[in-house]
Parts: structure tokens; sequence; C-alpha cells
């Protein structure tokens, strides 16, 4: 047997530990990043953290103080004060979720009343951890509706912030967060369907040999599931944070302004007094040298996350301006790759700097992942969003002669003489979307 020796090149991208940690600020809504800060200040000793909320609470305070007892009503009774029973306290954890979500609701506009109708219902029957606690077939008897319009009613629930709401087992609350999350290992829904005790006692062998996958995807992918968000449980209040957006987009005097919201967030500073204490001691230059670099990373991470969502904003008034003044009937549609080609980054990276954070415009609040929409292409080569089409359809359907209505493929010959290039099982799929019934059944129905 001869043996010879032959070289090759090949190019491999390492992520160092700085760029880990940037990608991993970047990814946390601003309730994370205020607990993640405080969590690297408690490990290094040069970290300051000065919290935010003490200059409002202190401003807070003094404006009491200074406040006459004469701007209050004479019928004020000191004793009320200690009438927020636990009832009380249950009602505004109650009303304060289920406003959460039904904040959301008008981001889906093509909802009918019967719809609207369900979703709030399910909405009010969720449990403490946000679980839905009744049955579908129960919600269908109720509206006298289909077991299939209930279901795709709860579908577009769970679709909701926070990620996992509406679901109906622990299985179904993991899957959810896989649906979010388009760079998830292939085999973690798998697992998760039919593996989830295996994945639990980290049986990795035993799957990869189930699986026929090498052990190291089967690490990875355990791993995966066990990072992700664990089950809500207490009361809601503490499940669902109040939407506080991360950026803030306004016209000034003519002009669109880009704010990104950090005034809630602590502010991190370098004890210059510990710098000069550790540096200057021989027993400590790798201690110092290690705590120095940890603390420019989390620095340099925030610094990073501001610029990233500053410039993905930026983008999304040039690409979005019709959004940003009409809402999100003009939303044109619009990929998480176009930003990143724009931005010459990674397709990943815009999926972490849009997780969990909201923007605030002249039209309302937001979730930044809602403003990805998909969309098809038009025979200008441009694309209409589904949105866009479905409203189209509506009214093309609203406006028709009732003796006569439009059949399918008549509404498709319509849309596709208007430029929308669709295919007829298209549009009864959006039909049947809109909860509209088939020309047969409008007209005889």
């Amino acid at each position: 047997m001869q043996m010879t020796i032959k070289t090759s090149q090949k190019v491999t991208q390492i992520l160092s530990a700085q760029l880990v940690q940037h990608l991993e600020i970047l990814q946390y809504s601003a309730t994370e990043l205020e607990q993640y800060i405080y969590e690297r200040a408690t490990e290094n000793p040069l970290l300051v953290v000065n919290d935010a909320k003490e200059k409002t609470q202190y401003e807070e305070i003094m404006q009491l103080a200074n406040c006459s007892v004469h701007h209050f009503s004479s019928s004020y009774d000191r004793s009320s004060s200690n009438q927020f029973n636990m009832i009380e306290m249950k009602l505004a954890e109650k009303e304060n979720y289920e406003q959460f979500l039904l904040e959301q609701v008008p981001m889906h506009q093509n909802l009918s009343s019967i719809d609207l109708r369900i979703l709030k219902f399910l909405i009010q029957s969720l449990d403490d951890r946000l679980f839905l606690d009744v049955e579908l077939e129960i919600v269908a008897d109720k509206f006298q509706t289909s077991y299939s319009h209930v279901e795709a009613i709860l579908d577009l629930l769970q679709t909701f912030e926070p990620i996992g709401v509406g679901a109906r087992s622990y299985q179904e609350f993991l899957l959810i967060q896989l649906d979010n999350d388009q760079f998830a290992p292939k085999m973690a829904s798998t697992f998760i369907r039919s593996d989830l005790e295996l994945v639990a006692t980290q049986a990795i062998k035993q799957l990869s040999k189930k699986y026929k996958m090498p052990l190291q995807d089967v690490i990875e992918t355990v791993r995966y599931i066990k990072k992700l968000k664990p089950i809500m449980m207490g009361d809601k209040l503490e499940s669902i944070p109040y939407v506080t957006p991360d950026i803030e987009v306004k016209v000034i005097a003519g002009e669109w302004v880009i704010q990104l919201t950090r005034h809630h967030l602590p502010i991190v500073s370098i004890d210059e007094s510990y710098v000069a204490l550790l540096k200057n001691d021989p027993n400590y230059q790798t201690y110092y040298r290690d705590s120095m670099k940890d603390a420019l990373a989390l620095l340099q991470g925030i610094e990073q996350r501001d610029k990233t969502l500053y410039e993905l904003t930026r983008l999304l008034l040039q690409q979005q301006e019709n959004f940003f003044t009409k809402g999100l009937e003009a939303i044109k549609p619009m990929r998480l790759k176009d930003l990143a080609d724009l931005l010459a980054v990674h397709e990943s990276t815009i999926s972490r700097a849009i997780r969990g954070k909201y923007i605030q415009t002249p039209k309302g609040i937001y979730a930044l992942q809602s403003l990805f929409t998909k969309g098809l292409l038009n025979s200008s080569g441009k694309m209409d969003s589904i949105m866009y089409i479905k409203k189209r359809l509506q009214k093309l359907i609203e406006t028709e002669d009732k003796r006569n209505p439009l059949a399918d493929q008549q509404l498709t010959n319509i849309l596709c003489e208007e430029g929308i290039q669709i295919s007829r099982r298209t549009v009864a799929k959006y039909r049947e979307e809109l909860n509209i019934l088939s020309s047969y059944n409008r007209a005889y129905g």
C-alpha cells in the first residue's frame, strides 16, 4: 500500500468569543438585555451599572413631594389605599394580559366579525401559563362553526407575542418557538414530537442510533431544545411585560427621525477606581486583562446592537415609507434576505435583530417581525403583498353582481389582467381564508 500526503485549501469562518457575545446581545429584547447587563455586572468588578429607573422614580417622588394636598379630591380617604385586595390585583393582571393580546389583533385586518369573536374568546380562555384552557370542539359548538375554522383562529393567536401563547401542551409550546426560528435544527421538531423524554434525559447515543444521525448533530439539536424558553409559570402579569418599543420613528419638521428608546435600560460604565486598583497589582494582571476584555465586549456589544437596529430602521424607512404613513395596509412584501443583502450581513443577523423587538410609528406599535411579509410577483417584476391581494379580492367580491357572483377562475383572470400573477387555486385559498363562500354558495347559499 502506497501512502501519499495531499494538501488542500479550505476557508472556514471561526466566530470569536467577542463576536458570539455581540450576536447574543443583538438578539436580546430590552427586558432580556437589562437582565443580561445585571448578570454580567455581578460577575465583573470593573462594570458599574446605574439603574435608569432610579432617576425616573426620584423625579416621580419629587413631583409628589411638591404637590399640594389641595390637588387631591376632598373625598379621598387614606383607608381606601388598603382596599386593594388580592381579587382586585388578579383582575388587574387579567386585564393586563388580555389588553396586551387584544392590542395585537389590529395587525390582522382581514378578520370577519365571527373571527374576532372567536379570537377574543380564545384569549379569555387562557390559563396562568397562557396555555389554552378550552377544547376546540366546545368553541366550535359555541360559535356554530367548524373545528377547522376555530383551529385556524388558534393558529393565528399562536403567532402573537409572547411566543408560545395559545399552546395546548408543553410539546406545542416548544414547537411554536421552533416555528418562529427559521434557523432551528432540522430534527428539533421530530425530537420534540416523538422523543421529548429522551431529550430530557440527554440520551444522545439512543437518539443517534434511532435517527442514524452523527453524535455531534444530536448533541447540538438537544442543546438547542434545552435552550428554548421554559414554560411560562405563575401570574400572567409576570409572563407578559408591558410592550416598550425599542425604536421610535416620528416626523419632526417634515423629516423622519429615528430614536432608539434606551431610557429604560441601565447605564453601563467602567469603574476607574477598580481599574487603577487591579491594573497596578502584579498579582491580578491576568484577572484584570480578562475582566477588562469582558467589560469592553459588553459595551461594544450594546453599541453594535444599537447601530444595527438604527441601520435596520433606516432601511425600513426607505423600503416601506408608505407603511409608516398609512399603516399595515400599505406594507410591501419584504423578506429577511432582502434587508440582509442591503446591509451586507447574514440573514440570521436580521433574524436576531428583530426578535422580540417593537417599533413605534405614527400609526401604532408593531412587532418588527410583523413587517416581513410574503408576496407574489406581478407583471412589472415587483411584489404585491398577500395582504394587498386579499384586500383586492375582497373588494372584487363585495362589488360583484350578487345575482351572478364571480367564480374563482373569473377572479383569477381579473387579477392577472391587473398584473397580479396568481393561480386559481391560490385565489380559492385566499377566499377561504377570508371566510368568503364559493360563487355557487354566494348565489344560492
